[in-house]
């Protein structure tokens, strides 16, 4: 691990190619080394077979004619003492025996080291290698097994002859596989370095995003699992882009928010102080009604900021939709009567629906929306509130009449301080946190919600939520 710990990825693809290349050469050399001596010693066998059948024959002849195996004892062991001779650097001296029987038997001089004979009870007349370790065939006279010949396994004798040559064969090999290893080398260094270079390019760049520079990208070249991950990064700086974006105005629109009502009071209790305006109920009413409006603007940025950390407390209980939404409805008629507005409730089905929420966010939701279509809907004008059951979800839909939204302000609504005109200030217009507020009530409560152009003219607002 320490060796490996200050290793760049292209130094471990380098060497991952190498090990790889290196244990595929090893292996193939076992492999090989197992194949001949197989495939070597399988064909010597089975070759040693069928000459065993026409040297039994032959014997066979012979032993006919002798009627004993004596003859072919005293051939090998004339054979044998001549050998030595040959050992002991006297071969000019003696000449090689003559053995005309033996010579008849071999199907050639290959086969001289290693003949054996074994009498009918398997017991060794040439060769001292037990019956069971050799190779042997039935010699038959008039059907009566007479002896066996046979051969010594033909690994004692190649084993020297075999192994010097599998090591030649092995040190050719091993030469060709350095050279074949030296050219992967050269060729898998370009090719480390080129499979690396996507990673440092998104090194370097995530570098760069956590320096605040948002607006890096990264070039997506391919459709493999590099590029998929180029793309996820791409997305990631784009929403800490948007986020920080978000967060000024936020900031800003806060600050906004609050210095005007702050400067109103400030400017009238300094008024009051130089003797410019006198204190009088209604002096203290109009500083009341901008206090209210800076709590209330606090309340909502609380319980926004709240809801972001997780932090909001929903006490969840099984309540009926219906009633909650018909409370707020009854509730909510007085102000649209006054207002000149028509307010109506459609519920097509009998049975109650039942969900698990919390009954006072739900009011708080249903009588924030319904207080947006006060504010913006001409008179004379309606708002018409469905409630309906499908499969698994309910589906609450506000659908008022003109004046309706541009697309583009659509998708927006539900962001904080959005006012769809800028020109209304904020006695119209609201403090713009209303459907921001509304959007995460229906996120603590699983649910989602969304803005349509309404089939009367106005803006139409769908709520769904899961029943569980």
């Amino acid at each position: 691990m320490a060796i490996t710990k200050g290793l760049k990825i292209r130094h471990k693809l380098f060497a991952v190619f190498v090990l790889s290349n290196i244990l595929l050469i090893v292996s193939m050399w076992q492999v090989f080394q197992w194949s001949f001596d197989r495939g070597f010693v399988s064909y010597a066998t089975e070759r040693d077979r069928d000459f065993l059948e026409q040297m039994a024959n032959r014997t066979a002849n012979l032993y006919i004619y002798y009627d004993d195996w004596y003859f072919l004892v005293q051939e090998s062991r004339m054979e044998r003492e001549w050998y030595q001779a040959k050992l002991e650097n006297l071969r000019d001296l003696v000449p090689p025996p003559s053995t005309p029987n033996l010579d008849l038997i071999y199907p050639s001089q290959y086969y001289r080291q290693r003949f054996l004979l074994f009498d009918q009870n398997q017991q060794p007349i040439i060769g001292k290698i037990r019956f069971s370790d050799a190779e042997t065939y039935a010699v038959k006279v008039d059907k009566e097994i007479v002896g066996y010949v046979g051969l010594r396994s033909i690994r004692e004798l190649v084993q020297d002859q075999t192994l010097r040559f599998v090591r030649q064969q092995g040190e050719a090999f091993l030469l060709i596989s350095a050279f074949m290893l030296t050219i992967a080398a050269l060729l898998t260094w370009p090719l480390a370095q080129w499979l690396s270079r996507p990673i440092t390019s998104m090194q370097r760049a995530t570098k760069k995003l956590a320096a605040g520079k948002y607006d890096t990208r990264i070039a997506v070249k391919g459709s493999d699992e590099l590029a998929s991950l180029s793309c996820d990064f791409n997305n990631l700086a784009c929403t800490l882009e948007h986020t920080r974006e978000a967060r000024k105005r936020w900031v800003a629109d806060t600050a906004h928010e609050l210095r005007t009502p702050v400067a109103i009071l400030r400017g009238e209790i300094e008024a009051m102080q130089d003797g410019i305006i006198k204190p009088s109920p209604d002096s203290l009413a109009s500083l009341h009604q901008e206090t209210i409006h800076i709590a209330r603007l606090i309340d909502d940025l609380n319980q926004l900021s709240m809801h972001d950390m997780g932090s909001l407390n929903y006490e969840m209980d099984d309540v009926s939709i219906n009633d909650i939404l018909e409370q707020t409805v009854q509730s909510m008629t007085l102000p649209f009567n006054e207002a000149g507005l028509e307010l109506e409730y459609e519920y097509l089905q009998k049975k109650p629906i039942i969900m698990n929420a919390d009954s006072s966010r739900l009011h708080q939701l249903f009588s924030n929306l319904m207080n947006n279509s006060l504010k913006y809907t001409n008179s004379p004008g309606k708002l018409t509130v469905k409630l309906a059951r499908k499969s698994k979800k309910v589906i609450v839909l506000f659908e008022d009449s003109a004046p309706g939204v541009c697309d583009e302000d659509k998708d927006r609504i539900f962001e904080q301080f959005f006012r769809v005109e800028n020109s209304r200030n904020r006695t119209t217009g609201g403090r713009g946190l209303g459907l921001a507020i509304c959007a995460s009530i229906v996120d603590g409560h699983q649910g989602s919600i969304s803005a349509y152009h309404s089939p009367d003219g106005g803006l139409g607002i769908k709520v769904e939520f899961p029943i569980t």
